[in-house]
């Protein structure tokens, strides 16, 4: 049987794969990397020996090509683990311009009005005298993942509040990205900052945010779907994910344009991606957030739900070389959601959700499925990979006949499963 390695490879989604796209696209998973191999730890991350020992996984497995639905540095071994293996996979320059977010912002300004960006270095002596935007601004490292150190900045005391933990945690966050950065022909200027630069930019996270997924294969832009981002009232944090988006055809239109566009300037080729993009109804403006070299392992179980097929299938014929075969709307439900249980404050984790409590909500739903992200005894802002304004405690996958009844299910499921935090 055809074998594809994966990057981040887990029990929960790799069981979920086998039985769905394994099975459809008669291939096995087998791991390239375990997604505990690919977590950021305070100890560093050892990038060049994880490719090393991905490179030996896959020579032993016999595998043929590479896929990952994990954000950085997954995102960023996968395309050097396939120029060692000379696997179809976009090129490694092609996938750190999508990495780098301010070579990014520097490449779609080539083909796009952009709102103004610059970048800083987070230990200078003054930073904020590099930055050449008005208030308010976003601030960010130009490597990351899940929102972590980015910040709105309204006044002169945020940037300092911002730049303390900054200079604090993005050596942990950043450090994988030397190896990326050295065995890549940047410009001098990104040379220059290393992987600890930040940026900063004019806010653009008005009105809704959608993300579109899609694929290039032989150099065609190929848009299957786009997703809802939900946010809480704090305009930060993620409610949920939700599939499809209600998005005005026009706006539709114009957010696969200007993908299309990045991606000929980029030279991103023959494997998945998603982009953000903020759309603000009362001005009809249209802002690219950002660009991802990967799929988003979140929305596979929304396709699944509505269209019948995880899109991981189309990573897979990608990753052995063929053109991906998508088809609508063959699932079980009209709308699907990814929930998360979230918590603002910090604490400990005195109990999760038993057994019996899982059980009692699949006899209830038996659609909805559940990840948790917490045992008991966790201290919340001791767990990896959070964002700044929140502790992510588990996700619920969730499909319905319309957004009333999503509600109402999501709202149950929270009953049903307890979380108690000290």
């Amino acid at each position: 049987m055809t074998k594809i390695a994966v990057i981040g490879y887990n029990d929960f989604t790799s069981d979920y794969l086998a039985d769905t796209v394994g099975k459809r696209e008669h291939v096995d998973f087998v791991p390239g990397l375990y997604r505990e191999e690919t977590i950021i730890e305070e100890s560093g991350f050892p990038f060049e020996d994880r490719l090393d020992l991905a490179e030996r996984r896959v020579r032993e497995s016999g595998a043929t090509g590479v896929m990952t639905y994990w954000d950085f540095p997954s995102s960023v071994i996968a395309p050097f683990l396939a120029k060692r293996m000379g696997f179809p996979y976009a090129s490694v320059e092609a996938v750190m311009k999508c990495e780098h977010k301010y070579w990014f912002r520097q490449e779609q300004a080539k083909v796009l009005d952009t709102p103004g960006f610059c970048s800083f270095d987070p230990f200078a002596d003054d930073p904020l005298k590099q930055i050449t935007l008005d208030y308010p601004f976003w601030v960010k490292p130009v490597v990351g993942h899940s929102s972590m150190l980015g910040f709105e900045i309204t006044s002169a005391e945020d940037f300092e509040a911002a730049l303390e933990e900054i200079r604090r945690d993005i050596g942990e966050l950043t450090q994988p990205f030397d190896y990326p950065l050295k065995h890549t022909d940047l410009p001098q200027e990104l040379v220059e900052g290393g992987p600890t630069l930040c940026m900063a930019e004019e806010m653009i996270s008005q009105g809704d945010q959608y993300t579109i997924e899609g694929y290039v294969h032989e150099n065609e832009t190929v848009v299957y779907g786009t997703v809802a981002s939900i946010r809480e009232e704090n305009g930060h944090t993620f409610n949920r994910y939700q599939y499809p988006a209600s998005v005005d055809d026009e706006v539709s239109r114009r957010m696969n344009e200007m993908a299309a566009k990045i991606i000929r300037q980029i030279g991103y080729d023959n494997c998945p991606f998603n982009m953000e993009f903020f759309h603000d109804p009362e001005t009809d403006t249209l802002n690219v957030l950002e660009m991802n070299s990967r799929l988003s392992q979140s929305h596979s179980h929304l396709f699944d739900k509505v269209d019948g097929q995880p899109h991981q299938t189309i990573a897979v014929e990608l990753a052995l070389g063929e053109t991906p075969q998508w088809r609508r709307r063959g699932g079980k439900f009209d709308i699907a959601a990814k929930h998360f249980v979230r918590v603002q404050e910090d604490g400990v984790v005195r109990r999760i959700p038993h057994k019996e409590d899982c059980q009692r909500l699949h006899e209830e739903m038996p659609d909805i499925v559940v990840d948790s992200n917490v045992s008991e005894g966790d201290r919340l802002s001791e767990l990896p990979e959070q964002e700044s304004y929140s502790y992510e405690l588990a996700d619920l996958f969730i499909g319905a006949k319309d957004e009333t009844e999503l509600l109402k299910k999501y709202e149950r499921a929270k009953e049903v499963l307890p979380y108690e935090i000290d």
